[in-house]
């Protein structure tokens, strides 16, 4: 019974947040503008820690110089002369599996 309880007050809970959320940003104009301003960079700083961790660590250990970095660095390249997200992620997607065949 205990763990039932316990599955009930986290899917309340978790309801309730969700809830929160669309009760709140259903009129982003009734935000504080500081508060809009710090939603608006949640996602892009979500995405560099997930991108920083998986190029920089491996199963907790540093990961070794190799195809993650170069690919990394040819998807930076694209990004700041395309100004494209799609074409960076598919120039790093391209390049990272050629320096895997490579056996880089």
């Amino acid at each position: 019974m205990t763990v039932f309880l316990i599955f009930l007050a986290a899917a309340v809970g978790t309801y309730l947040i969700r809830v929160s959320g669309i009760a709140l940003l259903s009129d982003p104009e009734r935000l504080p503008p500081r508060l809009r301003r710090a939603l608006a960079l949640v996602a892009p700083t979500a995405l560099g820690a997930i991108i920083v961790n998986s190029l920089f660590l491996d199963e907790g250990q540093w990961r070794a110089f190799g195809a993650w970095h170069l690919a990394a660095a040819v998807a930076i390249g694209v990004a700041l002369w395309r100004r494209s997200a799609g074409w960076a992620m598919t120039a790093g997607a391209v390049a990272f599996a050629l320096l895997l065949v490579a056996g880089l």
